[in-house]
């Protein structure tokens, strides 16, 4: 699908009914991040992921650098597919834009869950960052990537490879240089979103991995009032992906209570 001249791709899935629950990647990444989840979720309501601009497979443009760019373009992405309100989920950096959407958006968020979110505090871990944005060979990437994880054996050549593959696209290095500068200049988030929810009528759920090397865990108990907190032990930055079963469950839980 096109959006004001970018190229999007996204995966839909699971039945027509229902109101659908859209999953939003990291800083980075891209839609396969949700690859152990979108099956389990579209058993019951329909899914939808989406390649951010500049990211995975879509168009390696943005629409500008801010959270507030960022979730203007997924409201014109969801207008695009015909998507009035969504569930969203949002992992590191998509948590901040979806928690921008619900800010800016709160008829179009039926409800929030935050994943290792970015929004919840200042620190981020700016090694990482750097790392990612300045890495060009497996042996500069591959320790820059052990931090995503409570278990580095996750690490596999083929994902090291994918990033590469990425990274090494006209145009990514620079969009990931200005992405960083504009939302983690200065070894900060220059946004916090998720802490102006509380009062958005929007209900929020909040996971995070234990031992999250990127961002704090602690970040977790910043969360709204209401707002259903669960940190997971033997997880890193990537719950989803390492508890995926868990992960799962709970987001289960927390779309029947919506």
């Amino acid at each position: 699908v096109e959006v004001g001249g970018i190229r999007v791709r996204h995966a839909r899935r699971g039945p027509e009914a229902g109101t659908p629950v859209l999953f939003i990647h990291g800083f980075g990444g891209d839609l396969g991040n949700w690859l152990f989840n979108l099956d389990a979720i579209a058993e019951t309501l329909p899914v939808i992921a989406l390649d951010l601009p500049g990211h995975g497979q879509s168009d390696p443009k943005l629409p500008g650098t801010t959270l507030t760019d960022l979730a203007g373009f997924v409201a014109r992405f969801l207008d695009a597919i015909g998507v009035p309100r969504a569930h969203v989920v949002g992992h590191s950096m998509g948590g901040a834009i979806a928690a921008r959407l619900a800010l800016e958006a709160p008829q179009r968020v039926a409800s929030l869950m935050l994943v290792n979110s970015a929004g919840l505090g200042g620190e981020i871990n700016t090694d990482y960052i750097e790392g990612f944005v300045t890495a060009a060979s497996r042996r500069e990437l591959k320790p820059v990537i052990e931090h995503l994880f409570a278990d580095p054996s996750l690490v596999t050549r083929q994902l090291l490879d994918d990033l590469l593959k990425y990274k090494r696209l006209d145009g990514v290095t620079e969009l990931l240089r200005a992405l960083s500068a504009s939302l983690f200049a200065g070894g900060r988030q220059a946004e916090q979103p998720a802490l102006e929810l509380e009062g958005s009528g929007v209900p929020v759920a909040v996971v995070w991995g234990e031992a999250d090397r990127v961002i704090p865990a602690s970040h977790a108990h910043h969360a709204p009032p209401g707002a259903k907190v669960t940190v997971l032990p033997g997880a890193g930055h990537i719950t989803m992906m390492e508890k995926a079963s868990d992960f799962n469950a709970l987001l289960r839980g927390h779309l029947a209570e919506c």
